[in-house]
């Protein structure tokens, strides 16, 4: 028995330095990215997202927790644009340097959150809201799909399988956006948060936008815009949840018939937001 001890320890040691074996877990940046995976990865995989549903990706910093559990799972997936998914991207390639890393703004033509109304000094900044672009979501799908395949190459047919049927559903909801929004009295529209760079773009809109630079505008620039849209007939103003929406109101409550209509551009079901989106813009483009 004494020498048996001795080797059992050993052999326990040595087991106990064995590298930890990467959770198939996939975590994304953002709640949006969560409904896109899921309609790609296998049934039952775990899917997590890192900023709460109530947090402004701006502000937000990931908890150590969650550093020390990302960097044991399988696969990260984030926009790349993010001023916090930069920084984690970096950390995560010092302290995980095996996990497969998806960049989705990779060969997307990234856009400034440019606005239709002109006022001097009122500039805005890169767009990260790729995802609230149909046409780029749905070759997200693909793009997942790959890397899905690339893990499990016996599974690749299937993925893309998944991602093809993806772009089909994707398809019928653009032509409900096109007919929501084509042939509406006005083609502008107010929103408190530079959110809707990418999806005016993909359908011809006028986004524009309350805040420069996340900042809230001064009396001045205030006044031009509730000018600007009076000029317009818009009547409504879009604020997103998770940021400050007392800009956004106080110009609306300025409008004849004004109103404030929320929109969440980090809403977990993405599609059934899209299609909200959809009715909204058809209600306040036609006011």
């Amino acid at each position: 028995m004494k020498i048996i001890i001795p080797i059992l320890t050993i052999l326990l040691i040595g087991c106990g330095q064995t590298p930890k074996p990467k959770d198939e877990t996939i975590y994304v940046s953002i709640a949006p990215l969560k409904y896109v995976v899921e309609q790609i990865a296998d049934s039952g995989t775990r899917i997590e997202v890192l900023v709460p549903e109530t947090t402004s990706p701006e502000s937000y910093a990931p908890t150590v927790q969650q550093i020390k559990a990302l960097s044991d799972a399988q696969i990260y997936i984030s926009t790349g644009l993010i001023d916090f998914e930069q920084a984690l991207e970096t950390k995560i390639e010092s302290i995980a340097p095996d996990i497969h890393m998806l960049n989705l703004s990779e060969n997307v033509d990234i856009l400034e959150g440019e606005c239709s109304h002109g006022i001097a000094g009122h500039d805005h900044g890169i767009d990260p809201h790729i995802w609230l672009s149909p046409k780029i979501v749905s070759e997200m799908g693909y793009r997942i799909a790959g890397l899905l395949g690339e893990i499990k190459p016996d599974s690749a047919q299937i993925y893309n399988g998944r991602a093809d049927r993806f772009a089909r559903r994707v398809d019928t909801l653009d032509r409900y956006i096109r007919q929501a929004v084509g042939g509406a009295k006005r083609n502008g529209f107010a929103i408190g948060h530079t959110s809707l760079t990418y999806f005016a773009d993909d359908y011809g809109l006028d986004q524009i936008a309350i805040e420069a630079d996340s900042k809230e505008p001064s009396v001045k620039v205030m006044k031009q815009l509730v000018d600007s849209l009076q000029r317009m007939g818009v009547k409504a103003v879009l604020f997103q949840r998770q940021t400050s929406d007392a800009a956004a109101r106080t110009i609306a409550r300025e409008l004849p018939g004004g109103r404030a209509v929320e929109f969440d551009p980090l809403a977990p079901d993405w599609m059934g937001n899209m299609y909200g989106l959809a009715d909204s813009l058809h209600v306040i483009l036609n006011d």
